[in-house]
């Protein structure tokens, strides 16, 4: 199951288990569940609300982390572009474990309900904070909730729904905090009110088609409103 760019999907699984895939995202799964576990493959970010089973336990895995789960409501993110995995868990608890080139396993830490893991890829540390989770899974209701974050990390979750390149230009930028909520809104309406709202200006470059004839990801570059080109 894929979503495409821009879009979100939702699908039940065999043991009645409820999905949501977010935009970008792909999750392979069995037509059955045999033997004594429930195993899916994530890459990209996914809210699962996972049908009680205690005897076989339910398992995401990506490419950096695996969760485990029986009966529970939680967000997994792992985009393979990104240099961070989180997890978070909305009801019941599951275990992080942290996959190794061998094939094995490390338990990273078990998650309670309104605790949101982040695991750094690269160095393998990892935190865990209790918080209001709604803003890490609201995409699956269409919307982006960004509470006082970075410019740099609202682009970066803009960049990866919309399948964009955003680039900012100018450090003084890079740590402007921002604080909107969006409710389905296209990628030019969303820039538009980054533009209204923020000290920026929004250019678009245009794309010119490459040898074999398409064309580049769109690129978007973010500069200060005062910075002359």
């Amino acid at each position: 199951m894929y979503a495409t760019f821009g879009t979100r999907t939702a699908l039940k699984l065999v043991d009645g288990s409820l999905v949501w895939l977010n935009s970008g995202s792909s999750l392979k799964y069995p037509d059955r569940f045999s033997g004594s576990k429930r195993e899916v493959f994530l890459n990209g970010e996914a809210y699962f609300e996972i049908a009680s089973n205690a005897a076989k336990p339910f398992i995401v895995k990506t490419a950096n982390l695996t969760v485990r789960a029986t009966g529970t409501k939680f967000n997994v993110s792992g985009y393979t572009s990104d240099f961070k995995s989180e997890v978070t868990l909305v009801d019941g608890k599951v275990f992080v474990d942290d996959l190794e080139k061998d094939g094995s396993s490390n338990l990273v830490s078990e998650l309670n309900p309104n605790q949101h893991l982040i695991f750094n890829k690269s160095t393998k540390l990892f935190i865990v904070n209790y918080e209001d989770i709604y803003k890490y899974i609201a995409w699956k209701d269409g919307k982006l909730i960004f509470r006082n974050e970075p410019l740099r990390e609202v682009v970066k979750k803009i960049g990866q729904v919309f399948n964009v390149d955003i680039e900012i230009q100018g450090s003084s930028l890079q740590d402007y905090r921002y604080r909107a909520t969006f409710e389905d809104e296209s990628l030019e309406e969303i820039l538009k009110l980054l533009e209204i709202s923020s000290p920026i200006r929004v250019e678009e470059i245009k794309r010119t088609p490459l040898p074999d004839g398409s064309f580049p990801k769109k690129k978007i570059i973010i500069f200060p409103v005062k910075q002359k080109r």
